[in-house]
């Protein structure tokens, strides 16, 4: 990967802490960027302002979700909408999650034979408008585009978990075929994403929960791990970066991932797995970008414990060399405590005085 920004600047940092080329600081990735992020489609992106103490943050993150069609409101007032994959949602009235799928296209995975997969060239109004704020408000900041949901989520929603589960228990390969569809689907999102000023990709999954994979590692190295595989060769091909954020207790992958072509491995549960077991088996070797845990210390935790958390991690993943990107997570439906989200701000940035001091914050 080659950058041309300055070598103090925030692309180049974010991008010698990936590659262990001694960043000038700790680089620090922002989430709910103004004008980008939009709560999975429920709020306005101009609604967003940066959360105090983190103006200087080096990378914004940016996430294709869907392209969503909006089918009016229920009884509750609650808006219903169609994403492109033709599952109906349901954004609650309640702000303790994003959405509901009300209903699949997919009920059985049989009928895969005459489901239309579709066309990616419905995303160009979204790629159009967010490269449009990228080029005029962040032209300086490391853009890490995100897919998500990646493909086993978008699968989960076409059919359910216990039916994808269940066909998968009998038979891998309608699901596999499902699977390599969406990826096909994702993979034309890629120049989109690089065409938009992006110098990341971030693939967001999940097939494990908090005590492990939902199905047999082996399974997901036969049948799935070669169109993972493929899916960042792709993106290496544009010169991008890759990474993955996979929620749940993924250890049992480690050595998958390092064995293919991904740059940073992400987690946002990681006492799931637990820190250290984390850092035994991944610091030095690929680059880990990580928040406190957003289940766990952010939702529930003091901000004291937060703090701890924070600096726990940079402890344990941030060198000199580089290694390692940390996040502020602040999140919206839920929206995290703000004692919370400012401890963490305060605890990354003792670790960035060259940074802070660069933007006179």
């Amino acid at each position: 990967m080659t950058s041309t920004a300055s070598p103090s600047g925030p692309i180049e940092t974010v991008s010698r802490a990936i590659r262990f080329e001694g960043p000038a600081w700790l680089p620090l990735e922002l989430v709910d960027v103004p004008g980008i992020y939009d709560a999975y489609g429920t709020l306005d992106p101009e609604s967003f302002c940066v959360p105090a103490g983190a103006e200087s943050f080096d990378s914004a993150w940016a996430t294709y979700h869907w392209t969503l069609e909006p089918l009016g409101r229920n009884e509750r007032g609650e808006l219903l909408r169609r994403d492109e994959w033709g599952c109906v949602q349901r954004v609650p009235a309640e702000r303790t999650s994003a959405y509901v799928v009300e209903t699949r296209p997919l009920q059985d995975v049989r009928d895969l034979s005459a489901y239309r997969f579709p066309d990616p060239e419905i995303a160009r109004p979204f790629f159009e408008r967010v490269g449009r704020v990228i080029r005029q408000r962040y032209p300086d900041r490391f853009i890490c585009a995100y897919i998500d949901p990646g493909p086993f989520l978008v699968a989960f929603n076409l059919l359910g978990y216990e039916g994808l589960l269940t066909r998968l228990a009998d038979d891998p390969v309608p699901i596999r075929e499902l699977i390599q569809g969406i990826l096909e689907y994702q993979k034309a999102l890629v120049p989109r994403w690089k065409a938009a000023g992006a110098h990341m990709i971030n693939l967001i999954d999940e097939f494990a929960g908090s005590t492990g994979m939902m199905f047999s590692p082996a399974v997901w190295r036969r049948e799935f791990r070669p169109l993972f595989h493929d899916f960042f060769a792709t993106v290496r091909e544009q010169g991008l970066f890759t990474g993955i954020l996979l929620d749940g207790n993924i250890e049992v992958l480690f050595d998958d991932l390092l064995e293919m072509p991904v740059d940073v491995v992400e987690f946002a549960q990681p006492l799931a797995i637990g820190l250290e077991k984390i850092a035994a088996r991944l610091a030095g070797r690929v680059c880990v970008k990580a928040s406190v845990d957003m289940m766990e210390t952010l939702a529930r935790g003091t901000p004291e414990a937060v703090a701890r958390e924070a600096e726990e991690l940079v402890r344990l993943f941030h060198s000199a060399r580089g290694g390692f990107i940390a996040v502020v997570l602040r999140w919206h439906r839920p929206e995290y405590p703000a004692a919370n989200v400012r401890a963490s701000i305060d605890a990354f940035n003792r670790h960035r005085a060259d940074r802070i001091g660069v933007r006179g914050r």
